[in-house]
């Protein structure tokens, strides 16, 4: 009796854990087969922060979006770059942000998480930032405008996809009540309910890590964070550990797959859900196909671009950050002679480049 009742556990937990996994398969395939036209220029009103909402959806990590954002300002006039020893980079202010006069590929949502950034690098009346002597001030101002920009990253994927994703949420933890349950009943062991704790801390956990700082969560700057992963792993980890000691071996499996099966599904899986539909997908199209004209072309291709638009180079730069794709253009364009950028007021100008 007992094993039959355990089979049944273990069939339910791999059905179970098929529905997210099918779900991440869907939405890989549907942006698999979208066509990709060729692009060899990102839409003019769309800025790094357009591209990285738009390509990475939900999973987007904006952390790192400040030097694609400082090239591209610099490309369009907005400010100059110099060289500094002491405190970094010089960022000195020439005129205020100015919406795109493409709507290409503009969003107005975007564009105010960008020119709130903006704003707070040269705010005061201040018309000059330096990169390594920023305040502990703007390092906080900085993380809650990266937290809206990891808001409006997650609207792409609402939808059907945040449906599912909840949908996933709510079967790992009912699966792993059931699986709870059935174990119990199975060894006609009452102790298995201390295994509540362990559900406990998945659940406390995802509320902690996964919320903004501006709805309750951790931010991801914060040692609280250090603190709070020891916590809960010690919260959920010793009862199970003490429920285990009175099972059998094979019910004991049966309970700890349950357990990492609904940890991988919260933490993991339920995140690269990403289903996507209409405007969304057509534009994410055509980054893929700026992507792929990048990685695929030529370099005879690539001189005659820069040969019709000298700052073709220094246009796309920014993009191919956000990308992650300028260590495999760098052997095509050390081939290819460049003049320097006028807005970078250094002697090494090269630093910048990759």
């Amino acid at each position: 009796m007992i094993l039959e009742n355990i089979i049944v556990a273990s069939f339910f937990i791999a059905t179970a854990f098929l529905f997210p996994v099918i779900a991440c398969i869907t939405g890989a395939v549907k942006k698999r087969k979208v066509i990709k036209p060729m692009e060899y220029v990102p839409p003019p009103g769309a800025s790094p922060v357009d591209f990285l909402i738009q390509y990475y959806g939900a999973s987007a990590e904006p952390r790192e979006i400040f030097n694609p954002l400082m090239l591209y300002w610099a490309e369009r006039g907005f400010i100059t770059v110099e060289e500094d020893c002491k405190r970094g980079l010089k960022l000195t202010k020439i005129k205020d942000l100015e919406r795109p006069k493409s709507k290409d590929g503009f969003n107005p949502d975007t564009f105010e998480i960008e020119n709130k950034l903006f704003e707070t690098l040269f705010k005061d009346g201040d018309d000059v930032f330096y990169t390594l002597a920023a305040q502990g001030k703007f390092k906080s101002d900085y993380e809650s405008i990266m937290s809206d920009c990891k808001k409006q990253a997650k609207k792409i994927t609402d939808g059907k996809s945040r449906k599912i994703k909840i949908a996933s949420l709510i079967v790992s933890f009912a699966t792993l009540f059931i699986i709870v349950a059935v174990v119990g009943i199975a060894t006609e062991n009452k102790g298995v309910i201390i295994c509540i704790f362990p559900c406990a801390a998945i659940l406390m956990a995802k509320l902690a890590f996964g919320l903004s700082d501006k709805d309750g969560g951790i931010p991801k700057s914060s040692s609280a964070r250090f603190l709070l992963v020891p916590f809960f792993c010690m919260f959920g980890g010793v009862p199970m550990a003490a429920a285990f000691m009175f099972l059998p071996v094979s019910a004991s499996a049966v309970l700890l797959s349950a357990i990492l099966f609904c940890a991988v599904t919260v933490f993991f899986v339920s995140e690269k859900i990403d289903i996507r539909e209409g405007a969304q997908l057509k534009f994410y199209a055509r980054i893929c196909g700026f992507k792929q004209f990048l990685l695929l072309a030529e370099k005879s291709k690539l001189e005659m671009l820069v040969e019709q638009d000298p700052r073709y180079f220094y246009n796309i730069l920014p993009y191919c950050y956000v990308l992650d794709i300028t260590e495999k253009l760098k052997p095509k364009f050390d081939r290819i002679a460049l003049d320097g950028p006028a807005w970078y007021l250094g002697e090494l100008r090269e630093t910048l480049m990759f």
